[in-house]
């Protein structure tokens, strides 16, 4: 029952007899320490215990008190020498753990400064940390800077070896490197250095616009200009234009030296050969790559307001070119030696326009104005300087050298019954009167005259017959006007006969039906001028007495 009480005690209180024990117990002196749980815990086994056993405790507690003591003797007998050592040590531990209590009070009040100095020194070091953290950076990537720092170089090689592609690429991936990191200016400084590359290609693309080339060439150049998007490409066609324009006035210009020794009589012929040669390998080439390129393939996003802008271009260059070769034709024409050159001038001009003719830039319609003023310009300029040979003739020139034949004479007598002698002539167009020949002014004046209308049969403008019937008949106006001025009337006398009778029906027929095989002389009347001379030289004629 008492056991069942003490189970229902709370936790920390002692049952009732355990503290009326150690209340007995502690009368006594010295006063035994009670309060400790093993002394509890022998207090609760005592009173547990019955009462012959409680009265044996003492004898018991005395002899178990002997055991220990004896076995305390014994033990220090026997291991005295290690509680000596023991005493020893912890005399030296007790004097080193008060040493070591000082030292770690020094060193506690020395933290403060310690952590003071440290922080001091991470101040003074910071900067050369932060340059060792960079340079180790650098260290760890130096083969990808090494790379970046490349770019400017190997895109200038690229320049220089052709490699255009290559080029922009390495431009581009500096550009993105710059974007990407836009306050390192290292990667600045490069993108700074690859544009200057690119510029130069540029250049380089521009410069290969104005050099002679085929159209893969400039096809490939226009393309990279293309992808550099520094022009639009209406500046693009435009610069494209310019570029052969100058590419195109450096061939013309290398033509001059055709024109050195300009005294030889063929040097502007040879001159003017090469330059259409190369005007229309020139314009031909232009007008092709340029409609090969700009034309054909314009890009996707060209509106058709800018396309219609590049289609406009084409045919005002194309126009100044011809407007230059019409200049420089102008200028030449007029220093051909011959008829013959004309001829061949207009030959190659003319298969020239013919084959421009597949590319809608036939000018052919423009060329007779031009060939018409020339051959106009060097045919009346034969007539005027034979008249002018012909009036340099001395006073003692006019006379007769032999005699002409019999029937040449009857003729020439037969034709004196026509009122002018403008209409009548020998039959046979090709065979120039005999009588002529008798009076060597005349023979001269015919064959200046006939050499001018030869020369006319190779290049005989239609629209140019009157024209040069007009010149001819000015010429021979003056002829006669010349025959009327000699002093000595009586020595002129038969070779104006022969001048009005004979010359002139012959050589206005030798224009008129010989070299234009068209009208006849009734068609193509000579102007007033040489009606009223020939009329006065017929009288003046008449009126002179035949000699003996």
């Amino acid at each position: 029952m008492t056991e069942a009480c003490a189970l229902q005690l709370e936790p920390g209180t002692l049952p009732p007899p355990v503290a009326a024990l150690r209340d007995v117990l502690a009368v006594g002196h010295p006063k035994p320490e009670l309060s400790s749980p093993k002394a509890t815990t022998y207090l609760s086994e005592i009173i547990a215990l019955p009462l012959d056993s409680i009265l044996a405790e003492p004898v018991h507690l005395s002899s178990t008190s002997s055991q220990l003591t004896n076995a305390l003797t014994n033990l220090c007998t026997s291991s005295y020498p290690t509680f000596l050592s023991l005493h020893s040590t912890t005399t030296d531990l007790s004097s080193t753990l008060s040493s070591f209590s000082d030292t770690l009070t020094t060193l506690l009040d020395d933290i403060p400064v310690l952590e003071s100095a440290a922080r001091s020194f991470s101040s003074d070091i910071a900067s050369i940390q932060s340059s060792r953290r960079r340079a180790a950076l650098v260290l760890e990537h130096s083969s990808k800077l090494h790379d970046i720092l490349e770019l400017p170089v190997l895109a200038d090689a690229c320049v220089r070896g052709g490699h255009f592609q290559e080029a922009l690429d390495l431009a581009s991936h500096a550009a993105r490197l710059a974007a990407q990191f836009p306050h390192v200016q290292v990667l600045q400084d490069v993108r700074a250095e690859a544009d200057s590359s690119i510029r130069a290609l540029l250049g380089q693309l521009l410069a290969t616009l104005r050099a002679p080339g085929k159209l893969p060439t400039l096809f490939r150049a226009v393309s990279f200009l293309r992808r550099m998007r520094v022009l639009p490409e209406r500046e693009l066609a435009l610069a494209f234009l310019t570029g052969r324009l100058e590419a195109l006035n450096a061939a013309l210009t290398s033509s001059e030296s055709e024109k050195r020794g300009q005294d030889a009589p063929d040097a502007w012929a040879r001159y003017m050969k090469k330059y259409i040669d190369t005007w229309r390998e020139g314009v031909h080439d232009l007008v092709t790559q340029y409609t090969s390129i700009f034309l054909e393939r314009p890009p996707a996003d060209l509106t058709s307001e800018h396309l219609h802008t590049l289609r406009s271009l084409l045919p005002a260059c194309t126009t100044q070119l011809l407007s230059r070769l019409l200049d420089t034709l102008r200028i030449v024409l007029s220093r051909l030696p011959d008829a013959p050159a004309l001829t061949a001038l207009l030959t190659q001009l003319t298969y020239c326009a013919t084959s421009f003719a597949r590319l809608g830039f036939d000018f052919r319609t423009l060329l007779p104005p031009l060939f018409e003023n020339a051959v106009r310009a060097r045919v009346s300029g034969e007539f005027s300087r034979a008249v002018d040979e012909f009036a340099r003739t001395p006073e003692t020139g006019w006379g007769a050298v032999g005699t002409p034949r019999r029937e040449t004479t009857r003729s020439s007598n037969s034709s004196s019954t026509a009122s002018s002698g403008l209409t009548t002539t020998t039959s046979v167009l090709h065979v120039p009167p005999q009588a002529l020949v008798v009076y060597p002014p005349i023979a001269v004046l015919a064959n200046a005259l006939l050499a001018a209308l030869n020369g006319l049969r190779l290049l005989a403008p239609a629209a140019l017959l009157h024209d040069l019937a007009h010149a001819l008949d000015a010429s021979l106006a003056r002829a006669c006007r010349t025959l009327l001025e000699v002093p000595n009337p009586e020595q002129a006398r038969g070779a104006a006969k022969v001048f009005a009778r004979d010359l002139v029906p012959f050589v206005r027929k030798g224009l008129i039906e010989g070299v234009y095989g068209g009208p006849s002389l009734v068609d193509v009347p000579p102007i007033e001028e040489l009606q009223e001379m020939m009329e006065k030289i017929n009288g003046w004629v008449d009126m002179i007495p035949a000699s003996p």
